[in-house]
């Protein structure tokens, strides 16, 4: 079913948090952000649409917590953000390192969708505190 979606005010709220953001956030993050402007279920509803229609991509964290960063030239069930992250051990921030990276070849017989690549260490920022 190609259903056009509509900008609503939540989700012009989110994008602007998201784009003003120098480092990925988590759904707590935005929540935060926002000061409970959105309650927190239109908060995943709305970041899982920006996720299919490839505005949004999802980091998967060491800690358990999934990020959300603005995608790079990418469409509706297009994703192509195979590019590193980095989380801050210190102060828990999720960077895209847009470097190049290289897909690993796999035995015969897998088939590569997608991979993710999350460096943890400390920033910039922490290591000269």
């Amino acid at each position: 079913m190609n259903r056009k979606t509509r900008n609503t005010k939540t989700k012009e709220m989110v994008m602007s948090t998201l784009s003003n953001s120098d480092s990925a956030l988590c759904h707590e993050d935005i929540d935060k952000k926002l000061s409970g402007k959105i309650d927190r279920v239109t908060i995943y509803r709305i970041l899982q649409g920006f996720c299919n229609e490839g505005k949004i991509h999802k980091i998967s964290g060491d800690n358990g917590k999934t990020y959300y960063a603005l995608c790079d030239n990418c469409s509706a069930g297009n994703h192509h953000d195979n590019h590193i992250h980095f989380r801050c051990m210190s102060c828990e921030t999720v960077s895209c390192i847009n470097e190049t990276t290289v897909t690993p070849k796999l035995p015969k017989g897998y088939s590569v969708s997608g991979f993710s690549l999350l460096i943890f260490g400390y920033c910039p920022n922490c290591l000269t505190c």
